[in-house]
């Protein structure tokens, strides 16, 4: 097989690593994402990075299998094609872990720097990448609520006057509390707060059913909402100052839930093509929202 052959397999597996594939993407986005990553050959036992390196990296095991050392947890295997690393990079904070090599590996180099001018400049891929975050926050609260592991509890909505609408200095209050969107900015939010839309719900009556995606977020401002999906059961239940159904709410899982009103609601409503423009208009908020999703999905036990 051609040195070129390999090198494009070494890139649509990066780029699947990462979240999309290069059909989506325009030609000068896969020119310059295939020439970002440094293809390395370690040894058995080589260091990757040990814990306390700066997280200038992310890698991408090719071939291989790969060890990630923690000194208070458990370690973890990564076998190719995996990504690891990410994490700490997006979080810029010294390595959590140090990364050994368990056997001869091939490993692909990506320079957080480069990384994040590349998605800056193209938001399919910052899209691509926001949204496998989301799927992996996801998929780590609904593993947690399925095994009975309690909610974040409601977040009072304190107004001057409750019944009345919100202005947007009010719904600009209740999202920046929200999170993924609560380390996003106040000008971002602020955009996104003039496109919300105020909801109403009488006790009983459905936010949204399964199988038919609203494509809306609701955030809730007064009362609660039950939730449940299927395939595996999972359920959930929040107030004041939450996301229905959570991380979910942003991503491709969302039309499998359906949610009830426990009593009557009030809730900030916007469509996720909504978030997803004020994104595009607004990189600090795509940083902004990787490292949100990226400090959820370490508290939360995930890796990557």
């Amino acid at each position: 097989m051609s040195d070129v052959r390999i090198q494009r397999i070494s890139r649509e597996l990066f780029l699947g690593a990462v979240g999309g594939g290069f059909g989506v993407l325009e030609p000068w986005v896969t020119d310059r994402l295939s020439a970002i990553p440094e293809e390395e050959e370690l040894p058995a036992g080589a260091h990757v990075y040990e814990v306390g390196d700066p997280p200038d990296d992310f890698y991408f095991v090719l071939h291989g299998r790969l060890e990630l050392r923690w000194k208070s947890r458990p370690s973890r295997f990564v076998e190719g094609p995996g990504a690891f690393g990410m994490l700490d990079a997006i979080l810029e904070h010294p390595r959590s872990h140090a990364a050994v090599t368990v056997v001869p590996m091939q490993l692909l180099r990506v320079r957080m720097d480069a990384w994040l001018e590349l998605l800056e400049d193209s938001f399919p891929l910052a899209r691509m990448a926001v949204q496998r975050l989301v799927h992996s926050v996801a998929g780590l609260e609904e593993g947690l609520w399925k095994n009975g592991s309690p909610l974040p509890s409601p977040v009072p909505v304190a107004f001057g006057a409750l019944g009345s609408p919100l202005d947007v200095v009010e719904r600009l209050a209740v999202l920046m509390q929200a999170p993924p969107l609560r380390d996003a900015g106040a000008q971002p939010i602020s955009d996104l707060a003039s496109l919300c839309e105020e909801v109403s719900f009488a006790n009983g009556e459905s936010l949204f059913e399964s199988g038919a995606a609203s494509g809306r977020v609701f955030v809730l401002v007064q009362g609660r909402v039950s939730a449940s999906k299927e395939s595996p059961h999972v359920s959930w239940r929040g107030g004041p100052g939450q996301v229905v159904i959570g991380t979910a709410a942003l991503g491709d899982t969302a039309s499998a839930w359906k949610a009830t009103a426990m009593t009557p609601v009030r809730a900030l409503a916007f469509r996720v093509d909504d978030w997803l423009d004020v994104l595009e208009e607004n990189f600090d908020m795509v940083r902004a929202t990787l490292r949100s999703l990226a400090t959820a999905n370490e508290r939360l036990g995930g890796d990557l």
